[in-house]
């Protein structure tokens, strides 16, 4: 019992003077023998560390030699505070460590010496000492200093302690190129992505790509990476200032799934004799590889023999050699990287020095070279395939010399449909050889050809089609049109009864004619139309003369070289004062009934009955036409009434001077400029392009229409000279 009562009162007695003695803030020191010669003799012998459990704390470890701690050492160490340890050797035969203080800043600390108690087995190699403190107080960004001066060495190291990072981990999706972050740490921590180019250097992608996670609310955040690279990192930090970053990088040690990123995230410049590839990653991770190709089509690159470009590498730069190629814009650079192509054309139109060109003969291509400046070239030809073009025959040079142009033949062997030639520049030599087709040249020009071709084809078939229903659709005639004859011979009749025809039939016009009862096709094609054998011709003129002005029509008055001498006629008439057109009207009211007369005859009685019905009509009507139209000139009122007259039948010079303010219209020539007057294209588009539309729809109807009234015309008066067409 009283052992016990004298151990714990030893215990409570070294607690309180350890208290008392020591600083505040630092753990305790602990002198003993070193278990190993870790001393250099020319390194400082101190060793601080961060302490594993307490993140407040650091390590200190002084290594002492024999001869320096006989000489009264110290040991300076400046965190916090500032103190200074002077360890002493002690020979007393106990295994307690005193620490004994002299003042606030010093402490003495005994190094126990044993060796007269060493037995049999005891370690003479052990010639120094170690200083060991468990805790020196530390603050974050703030350096602890630990000093040693001794007999032997003077010196010192710092140590700064390191701010803490959080703990995270990684789960990687290359589907969604996406990586997902789990934090461990209880308070808010930002994470993004970076590209690592270096030891030191990771190039953010983005701004945009920084993520706060807020463990209150999730510690997970899933990262979206553009391309997934090996050089992909993902940082995690707290969110205060100056921060430390852990980064890792979880594609680094894995192979590159898809090159197509690659390709993506490269940028290629052109330089005058390199060219320069550059990746987000370093170069040595992409072992690329460039030559040349020669391109025919759009997605089609032959490659080239001999064209592989020569390679350094800088950094995250690759850069080729191109100070000898051909610079052609069809001369392209092929990238090769782990079976996948990118292929990039970066030479312009204006960077070649010389020109070829073709000319294809029966057996024979002849090889047109101009060069600006003097070399030898080469050629020969070659069977062009998807993925190469292998040579065929001999190799032919030939010299050119500068701003001169030359010509070499090149014999052909095989089918001429797979021969092309390969021309290159041999001295000085330039790495890249042209290839030209000659039956790419005729394919494409047949290939043209053919789509003209059809295109016309398709706009025959298309205006074939619309003839009839794009006329009516887009050209039709509205307002009433009186027509009035002025001569009773047949190719003035037939000539009239087709304009009629045309009107009626291609443009829904309401067509009045005084004919209709002298023949069967017209009185078919006007229905129930009143006729003149039922009114007389004078009622029946002035009745539709007045109904067509009501409804803003036309009268459309054909003239003739009849109609010139019965003008004449009828002015003398009207200024004797002589009314002989009722007179006329009263003599012939009952001639139209002669028209239904049948009785029996010989050819030329009955052709001259017809004519004398015709006349019997025409002449009353277009008398009275004349003086309806006298008296609207008197008004001035003339605006609905226009003369037509037909080309081969009539001359404008017919047309009296009085008439001189007439518009007048010799057909088909100017049928567009009348379907125009009569009414013209439907407007159903107001915007600029739809009246634009309209008006070539109407046009090109109108030339169309005057064309099929000229075969009309060709067809019904056969003597009359032809036409030159509608203009």
């Amino acid at each position: 019992m009283q052992l016990q009562r004298r151990f714990v009162g030893s215990l409570v007695f070294t607690v309180i003077v350890s208290g008392l003695l020591l600083p505040h803030g630092n753990g305790n020191f602990m002198c003993q023998r070193a278990h190993e010669n870790v001393y250099e003799a020319d390194g400082c012998p101190i060793k601080i560390v961060r302490h594993p459990s307490n993140s407040k704390c650091v390590s200190v470890q002084v290594w002492i030699q024999r001869g320096d701690l006989s000489r009264a050492p110290t040991i300076e160490l400046a965190s916090l505070r500032k103190e200074i340890i002077r360890p002493v050797i002690t020979y007393k035969r106990k295994k307690k460590k005193w620490h004994v203080k002299k003042n606030r800043s010093t402490i003495q600390v005994w190094c126990p010496d044993n060796s007269d108690l060493r037995g049999p087995h005891s370690n003479d190699t052990l010639t120094s000492w170690e200083l060991l403190c468990d805790c020196v107080e530390a603050k974050l960004r703030l350096p602890v200093t630990v000093s040693y001066h001794a007999a032997s060495i003077r010196c010192s190291v710092n140590y700064t302690l390191p701010d803490p990072v959080p703990s995270f981990s990684l789960s990687v999706h290359h589907a969604s190129k996406s990586i997902n972050v789990t934090v461990e740490s209880e308070n808010k921590v930002i994470t993004r992505w970076c590209y690592k180019q270096s030891a030191h250097n990771c190039v953010q992608g983005s701004p945009s790509n920084i993520i706060i996670i807020d463990p209150a609310q999730s510690r997970s955040a899933l990262v979206k990476i553009p391309f997934m690279l090996p050089c992909v990192c993902i940082q995690v930090f707290y969110t205060h200032a100056d921060a430390p970053r852990k980064m890792v990088c979880p594609l680094q040690h894995f192979p590159l799934p898809d090159a197509e990123n690659v390709w993506l995230s490269s940028k290629i410049t052109l330089y005058e004799s390199t060219l320069i590839w550059r990746s987000v990653c370093p170069a040595q991770a992409f072992p690329v590889s460039a030559s040349l190709c020669w391109t025919h089509h759009k997605h089609i690159c032959t490659p080239l023999p001999n064209s592989t470009l020569d390679v350094q590498e800088d950094g995250t730069n690759l850069i080729f050699n191109i100070s000898a190629v051909d610079k052609h814009p069809q001369m392209c650079v092929k990238f090769s990287l782990q079976g996948s192509h990118n292929i990039s054309c970066p030479f312009m139109a204006d960077m070649p020095s010389w020109h070829v060109s073709l000319e294809a003969g029966l057996r024979t291509l002849s090889v047109l070279v101009k060069s600006s400046a003097a070399a030898t070239f080469s050629a020969q030809m070659c069977v062009l395939s998807q993925r190469e073009c292998t040579s065929r025959g001999p190799v032919c040079a030939v010299a050119v010399e500068a701003a001169s142009e030359s010509k070499v033949s090149m014999p052909l062997h095989w089918a001429a449909g797979s021969a092309c030639v390969q021309v290159w520049q041999s001295f000085p030599a330039q790495t890249g050889r042209r290839i030209l087709c000659p039956h790419g040249t005729r394919d494409r020009w047949g290939a043209i050809a053919a789509a003209v071709l059809i295109l016309l084809t398709v706009l025959a078939v298309f205006l074939h089609s619309l003839k009839k229903k794009a006329a009516k659709a887009w050209l039709f005639i509205q307002k009433p049109v009186l027509l009035v004859c002025s001569s009773d011979t047949s190719s003035h009749v037939s000539a009239v009864c087709a304009l009629a025809s045309l009107l009626r039939a291609d443009l829904s016009a309401t067509v009045h004619v005084a004919l209709c009862a002298a023949s069967s096709q017209m009185r078919a094609e006007a229905g129930a139309e009143t006729s003149v054998a039922d009114l007389g011709p004078l009622p029946w003129l002035y009745g539709q003369w007045e109904a067509v002005q009501e409804a803003q029509g036309k009268v459309l008055i054909i003239w003739s070289p009849e109609a010139k001498r019965t003008y004449g006629k009828w002015r003398q008439r009207t200024r004797g004062g002589k009314d002989e057109a009722d007179d006329n009207s009263q003599h012939d009211a009952g001639r139209p009934g002669m028209l239904e007369e049948g009785g029996a005859g010989t050819c030329e009685d009955k052709e001259r009955l017809m004519e004398d019905q015709r006349s019997a009509v025409i002449e009353p009507v277009f008398a009275a036409a004349l003086a309806c139209l006298e008296s609207a000139l008197h008004r001035r009122k003339e605006g609905g009434v226009a003369l037509v007259y037909f080309r081969g039948l009539c001359r404008s010079r017919d047309i009296p001077e009085a008439f001189r303010d007439i518009p007048r219209y010799c057909m088909p020539r100017d049928l567009g400029g009348l379907i125009g007057e009569l009414e013209g294209p439907r407007a159903t588009n107001k915007t600029f392009w739809g009246r634009c539309w309209c008006r070539l729809l109407s046009k090109g109807m109108s030339v169309w229409l005057a064309m099929q009234l000229a075969r009309r015309l060709r067809t019904l008066l056969p003597n009359v000279q032809r036409t030159k067409g509608p203009r």
